[in-house]
């Protein structure tokens, strides 16, 4: 097999190799509810997040009662903000995940938002608490807000219907990884057996698999940063969704340098083989 055609072979497998490495983290961390869920929650409970959830969640507790001292109300903020960050909130914000999860992969369209009637029932007392430390007739009212209003809103995150539905994708991504990475592996092998120079037919395809897991990710991280804010207006909720992103594109990351570290041992293993053909050549030279 000449040059040129092991070159193409590898390039090929190299294609199907990024399109299994995404199918493959699309699967394992997007489109499985529980890896979705944990993620989710991950990046809704980071400092940038829940400081940026925090404001609109008091507004929202508190919208019968508007003319909170702003003193007041940035503690009740830094409160709430604390609060997002503690473990016993994690069971509310997979709750939100899972209302995401079901948007993204089947055909109902819900909002997509942190529910507020489980938010004011874990964080409630402790608006109180801090706004009555304060300012006590401001405290007394907030009381008063919480128990008498019927709280069934969402701090909403996307509008309904205008979450990603990749109900397709979510069928296909499992077959789509098995197959592409079966296909990379077919070629690079075929590649390797029928090439004339093999040890360099495996140097292409070392370097290959190295440069697509990292070509991969810098190429794909900001597409799925683009498209999970591309129907975001809101401001704050661009920053609360960039943090959940941010989770989702470390585990491609990982995964990726994984990849990378496939490649590397690739050529470590050509070089090894470079070196022990070596001295049997110069042994039969010199006989």
């Amino acid at each position: 097999m000449s040059k040129s055609t092991v070159v193409i072979l590898v390039i090929i497998g190299c294609v199907l190799l990024a399109v299994a490495n995404v199918a493959l983290w699309a699967s394992l961390d997007v489109f499985s509810p529980d890896r979705f869920g944990a993620s989710v929650a991950e990046g809704l409970q980071s400092p940038e997040a829940t400081e940026a959830m925090a404001g609109p969640i008091v507004d929202q507790l508190m919208a019968e009662h508007p003319d909170l001292p702003p003193l007041v109300r940035a503690a009740a903020v830094e409160a709430v903000a604390w609060m997002l960050q503690r473990p016993a909130f994690t069971p509310v914000l997979e709750k939100t995940a899972a209302v995401a999860n079901a948007t993204m992969t089947t055909s109902a369209q819900d909002v997509v938002g942190i529910d507020l009637a489980d938010v004011a029932s874990n964080v409630g007392a402790t608006v109180v608490g801090v706004i009555s430390a304060l300012d006590e007739e401001a405290g007394a009212k907030a009381q008063t807000v919480l128990e008498s209003s019927e709280i069934n809103d969402r701090l909403e995150i996307y509008e309904k219907g205008s979450f990603p539905q990749l109900r397709q994708l979510s069928n296909l991504s499992p077959w789509l990884a098995l197959l592409a990475g079966l296909g990379a592996i077919a070629l690079f092998v075929v590649a390797d057996l029928r090439a004339q120079n093999q040890h360099a037919a495996l140097k292409y395809t070392g370097v290959g698999i190295m440069v697509t897991a990292g070509l991969t990710f810098l190429l794909f991280a900001p597409v799925v940063q683009a498209a999970a804010q591309n129907n975001i207006v809101n401001p704050v909720m661009q920053i609360v969704v960039g943090q959940v992103v941010s989770v989702f594109v470390r585990g491609f990351a990982i995964q990726s340098l994984l990849l990378f570290f496939i490649g590397l041992i690739v050529l470590l293993i050509n070089h090894a083989k470079v070196k022990s053909v070596e001295p049997a050549t110069n042994n039969q030279a010199t006989t």
